[in-house]
């Protein structure tokens, strides 16, 4: 009699299991293009728009890179499921966005990375010696 399941191999289970998995891991890069997109319409202004896009770029990249194990749990323990190839991927593409929000970062002055932006902790120079020029005034030299 016909249940009406549909009864896959363990081979064709497998795989299935495993084109999700990288389904998983290639996730983040979806969201890639539209993470950048959106970093660019907000502008290179500081502005609480543009303040709240970055910060987003750069707090949600961060969070899955912690949270990585939690993204693959359903797999976790499923027999001859490869997850270090997946997860290598899924931080890849994690550090990739975080990149483009520290390019945005970059790009509205938040970065110190010019010598400028260094200055402050130059020391002091001190001179060993001093010198004046005399100074002629209406009664005589000062």
């Amino acid at each position: 009699a016909d249940d009406g399941s549909v009864h896959m191999s363990p081979e064709k289970q497998l795989a299935a299991k495993q084109r999700q998995v990288m389904n998983i891991a290639y996730g983040p890069g979806k969201n890639l293009l539209s993470t950048a997109f959106m970093l660019w319409m907000s502008g290179s202004s500081i502005q609480i728009f543009s303040i709240m896009m970055t910060g987003m770029a750069l707090i949600n990249p961060l969070k899955a890179i912690f949270s990585v194990n939690d993204a693959f749990k359903a797999f976790d323990r499923e027999e001859g499921v490869d997850l270090k190839l997946p997860k290598l991927i899924f931080v890849g593409l994690q550090v990739l966005a975080l990149a483009v929000g520290l390019y945005k970062c970059s790009t509205m002055g938040l970065l110190p990375l010019t010598s400028a932006d260094w200055v402050g902790y130059l020391p002091d120079v001190y001179f060993k010696e001093t010198s004046f020029v005399p100074f002629q005034g209406a009664n005589g030299l000062i």
